[in-house]
């Protein structure tokens, strides 16, 4: 072959190289943020909280009912425990809340239902497991659950969601999600989900918090859905909603189609994490430019206000976050 042809291919096959790298996420990939712990994990892009109890059948007389059901006290038990922990926002957690007394009412606020119920005999000592699940969003979920109760306690907490307008902005199936990514951070400056994260400028000023949030926007999808992605912030911000189209149609420099696509509305406006802050990392610093952007798309939109917020986070060595959850789309 002779020399020139060589580079005009090479020429060729780097320009659909570089086509290719700039082509449109189509329902871009993420897996959940999961925090795991000894009585369960919790699932914070579903904004779920899993609970496990597990009995020996020899405590309870071999007896399979017996030990299931005492299986079911131990894991609602322990979705107690793990909600105690959950972060409020950079100081407060539900344990802290009411001088230390708050664990004591959250059972009444925790609704359960069955995740997995199993006897595990293939084992030197069987035992029965149990698993509950209890929802963090929703509207009998815990956050609303919470608020309901902090409005009647001005001692313990001041900050509460915007009452819903009388003449609410309807939503639109196309609305932009905001996804803050946080993934740069350094492994000793992670970001901790939290019920009421922040977004603050590097000069302080507040770009999202519990007081700008529309109260039904909170209580059904929760501040922020805590999540991985393999997906690249430049193929986030090229993301768009419409279906995939054929290869041969993409590499197609004049296409009417591939133009359209490319002046569609984005589906994620993607903002850098520079830094976290307060005393547990619960919130977000980003660039001033990033927040006025923020502020004139929640205008337009109410994407802040709405909560349509994701927060992407570094995936640990060895992927224990997401490994109970299948690689999918996200569903918004």
């Amino acid at each position: 072959m002779p020399p020139s042809t060589v580079r005009r291919l090479c020429t060729v096959l780097l320009a659909v190289a570089m086509l290719l790298s700039t082509l449109p996420v189509h329902a871009a990939t993420f897996t959940p943020h999961i925090e795991e712990y000894a009585q369960g994990w919790i699932d914070w892009d579903q904004g779920l909280i899993y609970g496990t109890g597990r009995v020996p059948l020899d405590d309870k007389g071999s007896s399979k009912i017996k030990a299931l059901h005492a299986a079911e006290l131990v894991a609602a038990g322990n979705i107690v425990k793990l909600a105690s922990g959950i972060h409020l926002d950079d100081r407060q957690t539900m344990e802290r809340l009411g001088n230390g007394n708050f664990s004591v009412k959250l059972t009444a606020f925790l609704r359960y239902r069955d995740h997995q119920r199993q006897m595990v005999t293939n084992v030197h000592n069987p035992y029965a497991e149990v698993t509950l699940v209890a929802p963090i969003t929703g509207v009998q979920g815990l956050t609303a659950q919470l608020l309901r109760y902090l409005h009647g306690k001005p001692l313990q907490w001041q900050k509460f969601p915007l009452p819903d307008p009388q003449h609410q902005r309807a939503e639109q199936a196309d609305d932009p999600w905001l996804v803050i990514d946080a993934r740069q951070l350094p492994a000793f400056a992670q970001v901790k989900p939290s019920l009421f994260p922040k977004l603050l400028t590097t000069s302080g000023q507040k770009v999202y918090d519990v007081d700008r949030v529309y109260q039904s926007a909170l209580s059904s999808r929760g501040m922020a859905r805590y999540v991985h992605s393999t997906a690249s912030a430049q193929q986030l911000i090229l993301s768009e909603a419409s279906p995939p189209r054929s290869w041969w149609q993409a590499l197609s420099f004049v296409s009417p189609a591939w133009a359209a696509v490319r002046q569609q509305r984005p589906r994620y406006i993607v903002a850098t994490a520079q830094k976290t802050s307060g005393i547990a990392r619960t919130n977000l610093i980003i660039s001033t430019v990033d927040a006025n952007r923020l502020r004139a798309e929640d205008d337009a939109s109410e994407i802040l206000r709405q909560c349509r917020v994701i927060i992407v986070t570094s995936a640990p060595a060895g992927g224990v976050e997401g490994m109970r959850s299948d690689q999918r789309p996200l569903h918004l």
